[in-house]
């Protein structure tokens, strides 16, 4: 990959010590790239620290946000700052959170070489406490579901499954490789959403536009996925305090990206599954205790019906 130029897009949100990890490992990169990193702060309290990263790593380039605009727009400020400053042929979107192998830019380039059609590439995805357990093993979009189905989710990778080199119709936001031409036309995150799904509905949007997205099993990261949560502060269940907010937005979002890139008979189905689905998530959630859902379940009823 000699001459190749890589542009590296991070958000970091209260998250000094996972930030200058990642960073740490990206310096150990034996790839042959011209390489450029972009930190992106959305007004975090620990973001004075932000500033000794450039000891160690030469080619940072800090951006401060004043408020928290949410992890999309964040990266899209990346994004528009790349284009406007920098020379590069390919920009990844990665977590803060995560720490790369080495090596995992050189296989995230080589499917675009093969295939001009491509326009996202991305790779397996271990969890960083067990790294043998994967987190995203290359991913389909159900249609009807509205949701992706990851090969090999929490197991271990099997050859048909996350070992397998193919195209996909999702792509997490946790590592999204773009060419210059590919981002050029994509534009970035749809600013709309302020944090889940936006990563469903750029998927969308790319298959949409006829681009290709390719997962390639040979380049792997590690996800820490809220690491520094209790098994109660992660995802739908009602001991999560932050279960409003997680509801609310990924349920919301969800909706949202499909009725943006959804028609016809596909739409049809999808909704009505997923307002069966919603009912049922927040029957039980209820009668867990949670009765403030019940609020934002109408509220986003109200907003599904519109127009």
């Amino acid at each position: 990959m000699v001459g190749k130029r890589v542009a590296i897009v991070l958000v970091n949100y209260n998250g000094f010590s996972d930030t200058a990890a990642c960073l740490n490992s990206l310096m150990q990169l034996t790839s042959d790239v011209q390489l450029s990193l972009i930190l992106v702060d959305n007004a975090s309290k620990d973001a004075s620290k932000l500033e000794g990263l450039k000891d160690e790593c030469q080619n940072l380039h800090i951006i401060y946000n004043q408020q928290n605009v949410g992890f999309g727009r964040a990266n899209n400020i990346g994004i528009q700052w790349a284009q406007q400053h920098l020379k590069f042929d390919y920009i990844c979107l990665l977590n803060n959170d995560t720490i790369v192998e080495p090596d995992f830019l050189d296989y995230l380039v080589e499917p675009f070489v093969k295939d001009p059609q491509i326009g996202v590439t991305t790779g397996k995805i271990y969890y960083e406490y067990d790294r043998n357990i994967i987190w995203y093993g290359g991913a389909d979009i159900n249609l009807k579901r509205g949701w992706p189905k990851i090969a090999d989710y929490n197991g271990v990778a099997t050859a048909n499954g996350a070992n397998r080199p193919r195209y996909v119709s999702f792509v997490s936001g946790c590592l999204m490789m773009f060419s210059k031409e590919s981002i050029s036309t994509l534009k970035g995150f749809d600013e709309q959403f302020f944090m889940y799904c936006e990563d469903l509905e750029l998927c969308l949007r790319t298959s949409g536009s006829g681009m290709k997205m390719y997962y390639e099993p040979r380049s792997i990261i590690y996800h820490k996925v809220q690491g520094s949560s209790s098994a109660n502060e992660v995802g739908m269940k009602a001991s999560n305090p932050r279960l409003a907010f997680i509801y609310s937005n990924m349920k919301s979002n969800q909706y949202l990206a499909l009725k943006k890139n959804t028609t016809g008979i596909n739409m049809l189905t999808f909704a009505f599954l997923f307002h069966a689905e919603l009912l049922l998530l927040t029957f039980k959630l209820v009668l867990k205790g949670r009765m403030d859902i019940l609020p934002i379940y109408f509220k986003i009823l109200g907003t599904t019906f519109k127009g």
